[in-house]
């Protein structure tokens, strides 16, 4: 299934819009519902023809949409996937469908906060002819649309290619999905998510767009992320991700923007903080035996050879005295 209203070919659409919102979805429906509405009830009627909506379903199913859009006029697309394309690629074939000058990718398990899309249009419009890559706050929420806590960006400044790539390889979580926004053009210089890189693909790719362009940080939250117990497999913290994520350093040691040992601490640092990341995630929930399972990740001849993190060297020894406690315990 394959349907558009109002689309491009219209002639009622003489230029392209500013932003495309693009929604790949998979078996959540009442998550798409949810993503939608945050676009379309954000919008006064002007600014309807800066926006499109593009939709590529991976569900079992389609999911019904029309609905939804009826008070929109804007442009907008719906493809259910007749056959499932898979994660990477169902969100390559949104972008693929996408005409906006810029992009933003809204998974079906996020949302738009209420002044989100205007704050963005009005960053885009005064700074969109100077910068290509755009990365604003977010409010990190539970499935019951609780704020856990906020990730938003200390001030508004461009990040040069170097440091941009020094705070995105620093922290594992730097960027979080629907806070990103970045010129279409952009995926015709570095390419589309790459399938090879698995979960870290995401990582890989924003790797690409800062070595191009830095980016440019705003100080205000336009999004909220979903943490919910799906995403709290076993299957992300294994060693497997680490190689991967071994895989995308050695892809920044060979730009010619930061020094082999930069790199060598930064990756210390960041598999210290995934690896505690998925302790922790674990350990609050009470599943003693997959949090010991992460943390003898440390043990990996991969991780030794990166050291001690000074920056993460606390937090490991409270978690690795916690779990020897319980372990006595038990």
């Amino acid at each position: 299934m394959d349907y558009a209203a109002n689309c491009a070919g219209s002639s009622k659409w003489h230029r392209s819009p500013l932003l495309s919102v693009c929604i790949p979805a998979y078996n959540r429906p009442q998550g798409l519902v949810q993503a939608v509405r945050s676009v379309v009830a954000a919008l006064l009627p002007e600014p309807y023809d800066q926006v499109e909506i593009i939709i590529t379903d991976d569900s079992a199913t389609p999911t019904a949409v029309a609905d939804l859009l009826t008070p929109w006029s804007g442009r907008w697309h719906y493809q259910h996937n007749a056959q499932r394309l898979g994660m990477v690629a169902n969100w390559n074939a949104s972008l693929a469908k996408a005409s906006g000058e810029f992009i933003l990718l809204l998974h079906d398990d996020d949302y738009l906060l209420p002044q989100g899309i205007t704050t963005i249009l009005a960053t885009l419009v005064q700074y969109g002819s100077q910068f290509d890559v755009f990365l604003f706050g977010v409010h990190l929420v539970d499935p019951q649309q609780r704020c856990l806590r906020r990730q938003i960006p200390r001030r508004q400044e461009w990040l040069s290619p170097a440091q941009a790539l020094r705070q995105l390889l620093r922290h594992s979580s730097f960027v979080r999905f629907p806070a990103l926004i970045w010129r279409r053009s952009l995926l015709d210089e570095v390419g589309y998510f790459d399938p090879a890189y698995g979960e870290a693909t995401d990582l890989y790719q924003w790797l690409r767009f800062f070595a191009q362009k830095g980016v440019y940080t705003v100080p205000h939250a336009t999004a909220a992320y979903t943490i919910h117990d799906q995403a709290l497999t076993m299957g992300m913290f294994q060693a497997q991700t680490l190689a991967t994520l071994g895989n995308i350093f050695a892809a920044a040691a060979d730009l010619p923007i930061l020094s082999p040992a930069e790199l060598r601490q930064y990756q210390c640092d960041f598999f210290h903080q995934f690896i505690l990341a998925g302790t922790w995630r674990f350990l609050r929930r009470r599943q003693w035996q997959r949090a010991q399972v992460v943390y003898q990740l440390f043990n990996l001849p991969e991780v030794i050879a990166l050291g001690r993190s000074r920056r993460w060297q606390g937090w490991r020894w409270l978690f690795g005295a916690w779990l020897w406690l319980l372990g006595r315990l038990n």
